[in-house]
């Protein structure tokens, strides 16, 4: 997972750079081709001060000797490339700031592609379902696991040592309500507890150990901090 990390931590800004550069480089080439051609005088001896021009007015002379009129394709000016390699640096640093740390990264693939987890279920009315949660709370807000990944920084040649914790995830499925835990734990003094803290029988609630993938099963959110 850390070295999942390093490349998307470098790869990622890099990709977005020249992802930047590249969708620019195509708008301002579309903008170009709209823009009038560039008129060309071809007078016996070309007073352009552009290298290119004269070239190109050599050229044309060479092949029609008694041409004196011509045109080149307009060519964008140098501010809209610098703007360019500006917008790009900022795509640049934003990739950079916006990527998270190694411990929250490990969330996010965790979200992702699933982690085993402990799911309880309960079915009760909508309208006590906030009710329920919220008196579920003080148990389940203990729950989060924490997670840390320990990683290089290349600035500095040192570590960096990065904490987060995967967060109890609440699903609400009609009058069925779902909470996810991202570590195991004991069932039957969980189902004891959450059955004293919202005064339903003990049979009511239902804990089973499965995997859970937040991001790609519909509904889970985060347990809310009420």
């Amino acid at each position: 997972m850390v070295m999942l990390y390093l490349v998307v931590r470098t790869l990622l800004p890099l990709l977005a750079f020249v992802l930047a550069w590249w969708l620019l480089s195509r708008l301002i080439k579309a903008r170009v081709a709209r823009l009038p051609r560039v008129p060309l005088n071809l007078p016996e001896h070309s007073s352009s001060p552009r290298r290119k021009d004269r070239r190109i007015y050599a050229r044309k002379l060479r092949r029609k000797p008694g041409l004196r009129t011509a045109s080149r394709a307009a060519t964008a000016p140098r501010s809209w490339h610098f703007a360019s390699a500006v917008l790009s640096l900022m795509v640049l640093i934003a990739t950079v700031i916006a990527v998270p740390d190694g411990a929250r990264f490990q969330v996010m693939v965790g979200n992702l592609i699933g982690y085993p987890g402990t799911v309880v279920e309960v079915q009760v009315p909508v309208a006590a379902q906030s009710v329920v949660l919220q008196a579920w709370q003080p148990a389940l807000a203990q729950l989060g696991r924490p997670t840390a990944m320990r990683y290089p920084i290349a600035r500095t040649g040192g570590e960096h040592e990065a904490h987060a914790v995967v967060p109890v995830q609440v699903r609400l499925l009609g009058d069925r309500m779902q909470v996810a835990i991202a570590r195991p734990v004991d069932a039957e003094m969980l189902r004891a507890e959450l059955a004293r803290l919202a005064g339903l029988p003990v049979e009511a609630i239902h804990v089973q150990q499965r995997d859970v993938a937040p991001w790609r099963e519909s509904s889970w959110q985060p347990l809310p901090r009420l």
